[in-house]
């Protein structure tokens, strides 16, 4: 009879509340310990008056479920019984989750939350929410732009991502959506939803040059063998071109594959110089040149050093290929008038003098 007065006491206060009235954030998991499970076990009350806020949670739902088992309340539920106990729902108001799953007393939750979180876990979890991402920049990001997202998720939020990946999307964010970014994910699973805040570092993928055809080894890259794409999270993590200018007019150093990503060791400025071709070598210092002839020890494209060998002396030495035939070694000038007899290529740098230009006159 006691209890009876009591909850229609706290029925007749409820009933008379202000249209202020309170808001009701779902938690999306609760084991309470007695009997009856109360609207404060379920929700945090948030009200202006703090007897309200007690009232509210003092009211009671369901019987707990037994120890080991679990019940799920969803919102239109909570809302069905609060409205069998009389309490106007036009004065409240639903926040949080969209459901909570009430567990029965004892320690089957807490072991659940604490239990050993694996390598291969714990990479599956970050694989999944890192596609979940990319599903949600693929939604409200410019269109055809490709994104790198990286993840590192606790042992905590691991543990709240479904195996399956099936239910997870996310909210949050701002744009331009680089840099790092606070998003939430919401996990709507029927046994255990969840809302887990995480921070992810996204980069926009600048396109890449993809062969248009199978290009063989020596081919003069022309541009209509080649053209831009957007890049893909598989081919971010390869070294590529990001213009067509990188490419076109180079030559290939190997075969390239239709439909594939030409990177940089593939390409080289074409050959000018064969090895074993004589070649000129200019040698230039301080308003100073002279010409002699070597070999090239290597192939060169234009603007890369090649060994040559000088063919007076038979030394070896280092000089930029200039053009077909032709390679250059710059020297500094030096005033000893024995660096005369010297070869004027093969000596080292600053042999060169006025007297070793009129010598080869």
């Amino acid at each position: 009879m006691r209890v009876n007065l009591l909850l229609l006491a706290g029925i007749v206060l409820l009933a008379g509340m202000t249209a202020a009235g309170a808001e009701l954030q779902l938690r999306a998991k609760c084991q309470p310990q007695r009997a009856i499970v109360t609207l404060g076990d379920v929700a945090e009350i948030c009200a202006v008056d703090p007897q309200d806020a007690q009232a509210l949670a003092a009211i009671e739902l369901f019987p707990t479920p037994a120890p080991g088992q679990q019940r799920i309340a969803r919102v239109p539920e909570l809302q069905d019984l609060l409205s069998m106990r009389r309490v106007n729902l036009l004065a409240h108001r639903f926040s949080g989750s969209s459901q909570t799953v009430v567990l029965g007393p004892g320690e089957s939750g807490p072991r659940a939350d604490q239990r050993p979180v694996s390598s291969s876990m714990l990479r599956r979890a970050e694989r999944l929410v890192q596609e979940a991402v990319e599903r949600f920049l693929r939604e409200h990001a410019p269109a055809g732009q490709a994104w790198s997202v990286r993840v590192s998720l606790t042992d905590s939020q691991a543990r709240k991502i479904p195996a399956d990946g099936r239910g997870i999307s996310v909210r949050g964010g701002r744009a331009p959506w680089t840099g790092t970014q606070r998003l939430e994910l919401v996990v709507d699973s029927p046994t255990e939803p969840a809302e887990v805040p995480i921070e992810v570092e996204i980069a926009a993928l600048a396109p890449v040059v993809v062969a248009v055809a199978s290009l063989p080894r020596g081919a003069i890259v022309r541009a209509a063998d080649v053209q831009l794409q957007p890049a893909s999270p598989e081919n971010a993590r390869e070294q590529a071109m990001h213009s067509l200018e990188e490419v076109v007019g180079r030559e290939l150093a190997q075969a390239v594959a239709a439909g594939t990503v030409v990177q940089p060791s593939q390409v080289r400025a074409p050959i000018v110089v064969r090895r074993n071709d004589v070649i000129t070598v200019t040698a230039r210092s301080a308003g100073v040149r002279v010409r002699t002839i070597a070999r090239a020890r290597q192939d060169g494209g234009l603007d890369d050093l090649i060994a040559v060998e000088s063919l007076p002396s038979r030394k070896v030495y280092t000089a930029r290929v200039s053009g077909p035939g032709e390679a250059e070694v710059y020297a500094r000038p030096i005033q000893a008038p024995s660096a005369a007899a010297r070869d004027p290529v093969a000596a080292p740098a600053g042999t060169l003098a006025h007297g070793q230009e009129r010598n080869r006159k």
